[in-house]
């Protein structure tokens, strides 16, 4: 008898999407998906379940494309996994369930290359596209957010034709390294990174466990700039 629950639960943990990761055909995901923001509960969905037994109820908002347009969504899910946000020019391969209305978004395995988890997510689509500015997440109309866009790209090859670059290049380390990063709100990445701002005013602040939350608010300007936190750890308690 006890064999056989101990078979029952191992059957259990390899048929469970948020503990296996199934391989997956990624051809098969032609959309990119940008999460932007969001807001997380966590809980457990059944009264006194054991440890690990965690579900994610999130909503947000995003862009989803096929790589020549792209759309702003708002999304929501109910999963046992939790999908972080993604990084400046990052995307997350995934495919309509149901056209407009559901996607699978596949969530990288942190630490293992090609290896996913399946996120299915109830999704609104809109006909604009987000984008990240100093004063956070607009969403702008297909006409000015490819103005935008050729306006970015003119700015980046400006430098190659002799004028003087149009955007901020900021580097920002901290002591110790591996300090997520955001940007006016926006998780970027971790240090150490480079980011290609627009010149302007911006929040930078720096998330470590086991350290206080580091801030600087700074008015960026043309070229390239350093930045450097060094974290001070919490007191204990």
């Amino acid at each position: 008898m006890k064999i056989a629950k101990l078979e029952g639960l191992i059957l259990f943990f390899l048929l469970s999407p948020a503990l296996a990761l199934a391989a997956k055909d990624t051809s098969d995901y032609p959309l990119r998906v940008e999460l932007l923001s969001n807001t997380v509960e966590r809980y457990r969905p059944y009264k006194n379940s054991g440890f690990g037994n965690f579900m994610y109820r999130a909503n947000g908002r995003g862009n989803v494309g096929d790589g020549s347009t792209m759309h702003a969504f708002d999304f929501r899910y109910d999963s046992n996994i939790r999908a972080r946000l993604t990084l400046r020019n990052e995307t997350y391969l995934a495919k309509w369930k149901k056209p407009q209305h559901e996607l699978e978004v596949l969530v990288p395995e942190i630490g293992k290359d090609g290896r996913y988890q399946a996120c299915d997510m109830q999704t609104t689509v809109h006909e604009g596209v987000l984008v990240r500015t100093s004063n956070g997440l607009i969403e702008l109309s297909q006409a000015d957010y490819e103005a935008r866009k050729e306006r970015r790209e003119a700015a980046k090859a400006a430098p190659a034709q002799g004028q003087p670059a149009a955007v901020s290049n900021l580097s920002v380390t901290s002591n110790p390294d591996s300090a997520e990063i955001e940007v006016d709100g926006s998780l970027m990445g971790t240090t150490p990174s480079v980011f290609h701002l627009d010149i302007g005013t911006h929040t930078i602040t720096l998330h470590k466990t086991g350290y206080k939350p580091w801030e600087r608010k700074m008015t960026l300007v043309a070229g390239e700039i350093k930045l450097n936190a060094d974290l001070e750890p919490e007191q204990p308690k």
